[in-house]
């Protein structure tokens, strides 16, 4: 029991001695020190804020800028624009704002309008050039003269946008910064890593930001910094609601040519199914900027299903035309020929020869014959149906129209999707 309680009075002690070395020590950095260090900095050694804070003139200042991005508001593309927000942590040395620690103070924050600073841009921007940063915020200063700024930017850069690939594309944006009144003598930009923290849900569902890379760059005589992110678009809604609606459509107005022009029906189903290619290739173009330099596949995929529309009306009301012809007008050689192959090829036969056949069945019903007879009389009638030339109507022409149409239109929209869906999933 002694024993015991020896013990928790000693670890009482030693935590109680250890606290107050603690408290001692940091109890070292008092206000009269941090005055007094701010007096020296900023009044007694006459530092300048104008001044580049090197102290051999002829050498630049080393800035180093990294991107941390921690949001994703957009990227716009009809108005080729990547809207984001992120983070610039950006560190050089002032070698005017050091000091021998005061008492243990071995940082101070200051306001940033108080140091010299890299006038730093986004050289891409398409807002206004306003200074990064804002009074409110603090520069840290450390005793070996690092500096550490880390200003809250709002990026509405310039991305352009190539649709080509459209809906399984990849949009690469950058982020330029720039010393915008310095040369590369004075200010040099060196590269931080890039990262970001943004999450699926903040990119809309549209988008997955991958791969994001950083380059310096010296152009006319200017240090510049690239960040560069490289946007993936899910291609699931546009799948769902544009190219799968379409090629409904599309196979739906091919089946026009399966309804019966008797039905009153026939135009009227082409028109209206015609309308609605118009009306959904019309959403798709309002997603898609004007000024891209490339065609998307995807239109090239809208034009062909639309102008496969338009010829199955042009052709629906030809057709309609052509089965009110009178029965007394003559039928050309070729167009005959090719009803008769569509009968053919669609293994049907025209109603004429399905009454003959009727007919000489009945015929053969009524009538009493003995075998040899029999026999007989049907090898003549075969040889006589034989030598009667088929009978072919215009509506029989117009069934042909209907038949050869319908195989031609499914043959073209599928061999069309199939190259333009390959050529758009090779991206």
């Amino acid at each position: 029991m002694q024993s015991s309680r020896r013990t928790t009075i000693w670890l009482f002690c030693v935590t109680s001695i250890v606290a107050t070395t603690g408290f001692v020590q940091n109890s070292a950095q008092t206000g009269n020190d941090v005055r007094s260090l701010y007096t020296h900095l900023f009044t007694t050694s006459g530092y300048n804020k104008d001044v580049r804070p090197a102290q051999n003139q002829s050498a630049p200042t080393s800035v180093s800028v990294q991107l941390l991005l921690t949001g994703f508001l957009g990227l716009q593309e009809t108005s080729q624009q990547m809207n984001a927000v992120g983070i610039l942590t950006i560190q050089w040395r002032d070698d005017f704002l050091s000091w021998t620690p005061y008492g243990g103070v071995t940082f101070i924050d200051v306001p940033q309008g108080l140091v010299w600073k890299p006038d730093l841009q986004v050289q891409n921007s398409l807002s206004s050039f306003t200074e990064l940063g804002g009074s409110f915020m603090n520069v840290r200063v450390s005793s070996n003269g690092d500096i550490t700024w880390r200003p809250y930017v709002v990026f509405d850069t310039k991305c352009l946008i190539n649709i080509k690939f459209f809906p399984f594309d990849k949009q690469v944006c950058s982020i330029n910064i720039v010393a915008w009144n310095s040369d590369n003598s004075t200010v040099m930009l060196t590269k931080g890593p890039v990262s970001f923290e943004v999450d699926d849900d903040l990119t809309g569902g549209h988008w997955t930001i991958s791969d994001p890379k950083a380059e310096t760059l010296i152009d006319d005589g200017m240090s510049f910094i690239i960040y560069m992110l490289t946007f993936t678009r899910k291609p699931k809604i546009y799948i769902f609601n544009i190219i799968i609606p379409m090629a409904f459509l599309v196979v739906l107005d091919i089946f026009t040519f399966i309804i019966p022009k008797d039905s009153g029906e026939k135009l009227s189903f082409s028109v209206a199914v015609l309308l609605s290619i118009f009306i959904l290739m019309t959403v798709v173009t309002s997603l898609l900027p004007i000024s891209s330099a490339a065609t998307s596949y995807l239109e090239i995929f809208l034009l062909i299903d639309t102008g496969l529309g338009t010829l199955i009306l042009m052709i629906v009301v030809i057709s309609l035309r052509i089965h009110q012809r009178p029965k007394e007008m003559q039928i050309p050689g070729c167009v005959r020929a090719l009803t008769l192959l569509s009968w053919r090829l669609g293994c049907r036969m025209s109603q004429n020869a399905t009454r003959k056949d009727d007919y000489y069945v009945t015929k053969i019903q009524v009538m009493s014959f003995s075998g040899g007879d029999k026999q007989k009389w049907m090898k003549e009638e075969k040889k006589e149906r034989k030598r009667e030339p088929v009978v072919v109507l215009w509506t029989d022409v117009t069934s042909a129209i209907d038949f050869y149409m319908f195989w031609l239109f499914l043959i073209v929209f599928v061999t069309s999707e199939i190259v333009l869906l390959f050529l758009t999933v090779s991206n």
